[in-house]
């Protein structure tokens, strides 16, 4: 006895309409999947030419400025804020305080140029080159004498701003190029060598008060080096008294704190000062 098999296909119309679906619908299912996976379009025109030119985008880049472009400086209250007020504020080192009149008016009588010399030069009381600024421009250090002395009795002029030198007409063209890109700062935990460590001494404010291997109106770092050298705890308690200050270890003098200061920086710059060896 055969078994009867139905179908629902009944012409030939159907046979076709379902061999197409049986492609149409799973191609449709995975093109939908995909699509609500991976959320990916394909990229415009503009958009795949955004991308190439990012993707060859060089490293560094060279800025070109006119040669004739002004350059900037700090004011006397700038510079005041940044170098001076170490010393000044607190009065270290027979520094006159800001707003003494009385211990401004002995130094206002000798004159302007002499206090302008003094500033530039350094003295042989304590007080460094610039205020251990060396990057200072002079008209920037006459300018913070000229801030100081006004605001403890004197009633100086401000020098004027040096003249802009003249330059030569440059050919058709021509432009000054300046790199824009700067060298890449030091890896954090990475030992400082002599320059780092001194342009982290500048950057810091650390060249107003310590030389390497001199005296200042702190200790030279050869000679901290020397007393903390086989104390293990020696990284934190410099670290600790950078950014709070202290006094008493070097004698009477304090040194102010510098809240100011990076810890890194910090961290970085008394793992080289305990390096140090005389």
């Amino acid at each position: 006895m055969r078994d009867k098999h139905t179908s629902f296909i009944k012409t030939p119309k159907q046979l076709v309409i379902v061999v197409v679906l049986a492609f149409a619908i799973p191609i449709a299912l995975v093109v939908l999947l995909s699509q609500l996976i991976t959320d990916v379009r394909p990229p415009g025109r503009q958009e795949a030419q955004t991308g190439v030119l990012n993707r060859i985008k060089p490293v560094g880049e060279v800025t070109l400025v006119a040669a004739s472009a002004p350059q900037t400086s700090m004011t006397g209250e700038k510079v005041y804020q940044d170098v001076c007020k170490v010393c000044h504020e607190a009065g270290l080192v027979g520094a006159p305080k800001l707003g003494d009149k009385a211990a401004w008016v002995p130094r206002i009588k000798r004159g302007i140029d002499a206090l302008h010399t003094n500033a530039i030069k350094g003295t042989d009381k304590g007080m460094p080159p610039k205020g251990g600024n060396r990057d200072l421009a002079d008209i920037e250090v006459q300018r913070a004498v000229v801030y100081m002395a006004n605001r403890s009795g004197a009633s100086f002029k401000e020098p004027p701003a040096p003249a802009a030198p003249a330059t030569a007409a440059a050919p058709s063209g021509a432009t000054a190029v300046t790199a824009a890109a700067t060298a890449a700062p030091a890896k954090p935990g990475a030992p400082l060598d002599l320059k780092a460590a001194e342009a982290l001494m500048q950057k810091a404010g650390c060249e107003a008060c310590h030389a390497i291997d001199k005296k200042l109106v702190g200790p030279p770092y050869v000679d901290v080096a020397a007393k903390y050298k086989g104390d293990a705890g020696a990284n934190a308690k410099l670290a600790q008294k950078i950014k709070a200050g202290g006094a008493g270890v070097w004698g009477q003098i304090p040194m102010p704190p510098n809240p100011q200061v990076p810890d890194d920086d910090i961290k970085a710059l008394v793992s080289w000062i305990l390096a140090l060896k005389k």
